[in-house]
């Protein structure tokens, strides 16, 4: 089993950059030997940023961590979603957050690619072998699609299902931010609605959306807001959206849900949040 990590390089031999200062990773795909293949460079929002503008976001003490929307805006680390490990001489408190949200781990380190992938092999490995009462019965997963004959939405769109990745028998409910129930394209404070799944012998199952008022009105939101939404998806275990704020994200968190942002296919995020058993150590099953 392979996975993918992203290095903050400038010449493609050194881990040299903080995160910040990186206008584009090295993605490099990794053997458990510890072998690895350049997949090459991805542009970061602020190297796609440069292309079209002379300025660019390189402090890292100024907090402009690959700013989308140059310095100042909103952090943006989800062109890295598929990658397993980000490693950089340095990152902000904040991208360390954001990162760990969708559940990417980044380390800190300053050393030649060569010399830090095989350690970093070596860890994930000892990882996987602490989890393997639980992953070894993905190792040669059963693929199914579940009947999606009897779950249209309210406007008639099928939403996608997720494959059947084992035979662990868990149910966990997950609400998605959605307005076509295919893409997760709505921010927290503007959705009116979430399409609830219910991840039950790891397969993505559709129930029923749910109408909800926008948290945010006029460009402000109160607490109350964010409470009613609480109220209406209380028992989901996690919430997926497009684009969350940190006062949002706090509270939730703080109300007892896992909040992911996560701009992609419902189908693909679904089938992440099953493989990876991103619910399985944080919550209890439903």
């Amino acid at each position: 089993m392979s996975f993918k990590v992203a290095v903050a390089t400038s010449d493609g031999i050194n881990i040299d950059l903080g995160f910040g200062k990186a206008d584009r990773f090295l993605i490099l795909d990794v053997s458990d030997d510890g072998t690895y293949v350049e997949e090459g460079y991805r542009l970061s929002p602020s190297g796609l940023k440069s292309l079209t503008s002379a300025e660019g976001c390189h402090s890292e003490k100024s907090g402009c961590n690959s700013c989308s929307k140059g310095c100042g805006g909103a952090v943006n680390v989800e062109f890295l979603w598929d990658v397993t490990f980000v490693l950089a001489t340095e990152f902000s408190h904040k991208v360390s957050k954001l990162l760990n949200r969708i559940f990417i781990d980044n380390l800190a380190v300053s050393l030649p690619i060569k010399k830090a992938i095989p350690k970093l092999a070596v860890f994930e490995n000892r990882r996987n072998r602490n989890t393997k009462a639980k992953v070894e019965i993905e190792e040669e997963p059963k693929i199914k699609e579940e009947s999606t004959e009897d779950n249209e939405t309210a406007d008639g769109e099928i939403p996608q299902t997720s494959k059947v990745l084992g035979d662990r028998h868990l149910f966990y409910r997950v609400a998605v931010a959605s307005s076509d129930g295919h893409v997760i394209n709505e921010h927290f404070g503007h959705a009116k609605k979430f399409h609830i799944f219910d991840l039950k012998d790891n397969v993505a199952v559709y129930v029923e959306s749910r109408d909800v008022s926008p948290a945010c009105n006029g460009g402000g939101h109160l607490d109350s807001s964010f409470k009613k939404i609480s109220d209406t998806l209380k028992d989901c275990a996690a919430i997926v959206v497009a684009k969350i704020g940190e006062g949002a994200s706090s509270f939730l968190e703080h109300d007892g849900f896992l909040v992911f942002e996560a701009p992609f296919l419902i189908s693909s995020v679904l089938e992440k949040i099953i493989e990876d058993r991103l619910l399985e150590d944080n919550h209890e099953q439903v």
